[in-house]
């Protein structure tokens, strides 16, 4: 985008230099100084959330309620409010308090239903969220000062900082707009820093190609100095991971309430983890609906047998991994191997 040429190549060597932190404080410093209490408005209970739930489902079914809405009524319809929005907004607030990535959604799906929500509710859920470091956020406030949205006037540097910070906490998409961008402006030392972060040889090699052996060292000492800086790998996986694990349990409530029958909190927290580290473990076993037949099989067999490990059977494994089959045919089957094993 062109407003990346308005950023000096100084805001990169401050970025960069030994002060990790002013960066960030002047940005942090940019933003209202909100608490979460004067932000979130109240809400109450709707058919799927309530304040009662515990914040992994409420995020979970905030987001499954969005994809409901997108089913029903299109991922373009953004004007209005449908009933879907109305409950996963709710649903999301609920869950803000311990979950400050719900507010990088609330933000999205607020501020582009600006018939029903003001503008600055938008962004103070994105602000707030920006200031506790959540990428997704940073990211956020990159596209809304690059253009002006949301009540607030373009402001380049600002959106450059920002895109800078979300790429820093391991923001892929940010990260490679900072190599497209130091690339466009022939700050080839500084787009060879980000393309090694991103780890991908193509990307690398175009870069190099346009590079000077003294610019290459230049490159290497950005590389070092910015790696003391980035989100560590494992804390992205992790975060990863622990959205998955909202996410499916928001998938599997919404649509399988009776899976978790009987379960505490904690024990619903580790069934579905279980599910997600599999994800893992078996490259053919991807999709959300696969994930959904494996918990209604998993209860089936808790409920009608000795505990049988789904992957280490022959016949159910070969089920589960047949992404051509839907959630109730591939339970269906499950249910006919099972009968016949019945003593």
């Amino acid at each position: 985008m062109k407003c990346r040429s308005l950023l000096p190549l100084a805001i990169f060597t401050l970025l960069l230099g030994c002060d990790a932190s002013s960066p960030d404080e002047k940005l942090n410093n940019s933003l209202p100084d909100l608490s979460l209490e004067q932000i979130l408005p109240k809400v109450e209970a709707n058919p799927y959330c309530t304040p009662e739930m515990d914040s992994e489902l409420l995020l979970g079914l905030g987001i499954r309620l969005i994809d409901e809405d997108e089913v029903l009524y299109g991922a373009g319809r953004t004007l209005l409010a449908s009933k879907e929005i109305k409950m996963a907004r709710s649903c999301l607030i609920m869950a803000a308090p311990r979950y400050t990535t719900s507010l990088c959604i609330l933000g999205k799906i607020v501020g582009a239903r600006q018939n029903n929500y003001d503008k600055s509710e938008a962004f103070n859920y994105i602000a707030y969220a920006a200031k506790h470091n959540e990428s997704c956020a940073e990211a956020g406030l990159y596209d809304i000062y690059s253009v002006g949205k949301l009540g607030q006037p373009p402001n380049k540097e600002l959106a450059m900082g920002w895109l800078e910070r979300a790429a820093r906490h391991g923001d892929q998409d940010a990260q490679q707009d900072m190599v497209r961008w130091s690339s466009e402006q022939d700050h080839f030392p500084v787009a060879y820093a980000w393309a090694r972060v991103l780890n991908e040889a193509k990307t690398i090699e175009a870069v190099q190609r346009k590079m000077s052996p003294q610019q290459m060292a230049e490159g290497e000492q950005h590389y070092t100095r910015l790696l003391s800086q980035l989100t560590p790998e494992k804390d992205i996986e992790q975060a990863l991971r622990k959205d998955l694990i909202a996410l499916s349990s928001g998938d599997l409530y919404y649509s399988h309430p009776e899976v978790f029958e009987g379960m505490s909190p904690v024990q619903r927290h580790a069934f579905v983890a279980r599910l997600v580290d599999m994800l893992d473990l078996y490259p053919k076993f991807h999709t959300r609906g696969q994930v959904v037949a494996y918990a209604l099989i998993s209860r089936l067999v808790q409920s009608t047998g000795p505990a049988v490990d789904l992957w280490q059977d022959p016949a159910l494994h070969a089920l589960l991994v047949n992404d051509d089959l839907s959630v109730e045919e591939t339970v269906a089957k499950a249910k006919t191997i099972l009968a016949k094993r019945k003593p």
